[in-house]
């Protein structure tokens, strides 16, 4: 028969009040990544009921940092074809003080990892050539390009505020709130961008960042030496940052353009072989190499669609009439 679990039962197993075959069941509801949020979620609120806990020492943040490691998950909500053991938590005190020591900064491996971090905050994120679409708390849209992130609070935004940070390319459909509240996408790249309900795109690559605007208004704060400078954009407007943080403003005629890859589709409007080698190495991973000088700077002016990335380099050799070779992870682009 399928546990009930209910935030009454996680509260009381907080407490200790919970018998071994509930406990079993708590921790076979856990292996869902839905579930494990929801559990967090409710710890925050226990906690808040019970703050004259005082947790104990790094030494039980350490032993719940390695049953992470030992014990990894499901991401997926959907039922498993085959049913996974159930998770074992020894000494319970433990782990239930080793979630609500969140405070204390640990160390995985070779790294220094935070746990409030881990709890406050979670991670959307793609893998090289894969693009995907995520409803955000607030109900806005956000399709994250291939290899690409969004960093954002794991129970919501706050009052002031919509705040999320961005590694890689983005495109955004915000939502406009009854109280104005503006939406900031940050970078780590020194600038952000900031709107009260909007369609624009994101890209914050390193061969250089760019904000293009489908509709509304946009405001983009960017670092010019010790000083924060602000940039008003307006419908068809293309920022351009560079790699020296040189800022650059033009209007496009169609910006719907500069995020046509969600349908998987490519438009290139006099750029570089050089240009392109780099965004197949950001978007799908691979090293390119590129015979010569004088072909690295050869434009490519087109606008196709293409499934894969195999489909994308067939049609820039066809385009250009070049010879483009891979071998797993490596691109040889020369002259036929």
């Amino acid at each position: 028969m399928k546990a009930d679990i209910t935030k009454e039962l996680i509260f009381n197993n907080f407490a200790d009040k919970t018998t071994p075959l509930q406990r079993k069941q708590i921790d076979a509801w856990l292996q869902y990544q839905a579930n494990e949020e929801l559990y967090y979620k409710w710890l925050e609120e226990w906690e808040n009921e019970n703050m004259e806990y005082i947790p104990e020492s790094e030494v039980l943040v350490e032993r719940y940092a390695h049953f992470l490691y030992s014990n990894p998950r499901s991401t997926d909500d959907n039922q498993p074809e085959m049913e996974k053991p159930p998770l074992h938590f020894p000494q319970r005190k433990w782990w239930k003080r080793g979630l609500i020591a969140a405070s204390i900064v640990f160390i995985l491996g070779t790294g220094t990892w935070s746990f409030n971090d881990f709890i406050y905050y979670k991670t959307y994120q793609t893998a090289y050539g894969e693009a995907k679409t995520f409803t955000l708390t607030d109900g806005s849209l956000v399709t994250l390009n291939a290899n690409s992130s969004l960093r954002m609070p794991r129970w919501g935004f706050g009052d002031e505020k919509r705040e999320v940070v961005l590694k890689g390319e983005a495109g955004f459909s915000v939502t406009h709130t009854l109280s104005h509240q503006k939406f900031v996408v940050k970078t780590e790249t020194d600038f952000e961008v900031v709107v009260l309900g909007t369609e624009f795109s994101v890209s914050s690559r390193n061969r250089g960042s760019q904000v293009v605007l489908n509709k509304g208004k946009v405001q983009v704060n960017y670092q010019e030496g010790n000083t924060t400078k602000q940039l008003m954009m307006k419908p068809g407007d293309l920022v351009s940052i560079n790699r020296q943080r040189q800022v650059s403003l033009r209007t496009v005629a169609q910006p719907q353009n500069f995020s046509i890859w969600k349908e998987k589709r490519f438009v290139f409007d006099e750029i570089s072989l050089f240009d392109i080698a780099q965004l197949l190495e950001e978007t799908y991973g691979l090293t390119v190499t590129i015979d010569t000088p004088e072909l690295a700077q050869r434009k490519l002016i087109g606008s196709f669609r293409a499934e894969n990335v195999d489909e994308l380099l067939l049609t820039i050799s066809d385009l250009l009439e070049i010879s483009i070779i891979r071998e797993e992870d490596r691109v040889r682009i020369s002259e036929k």
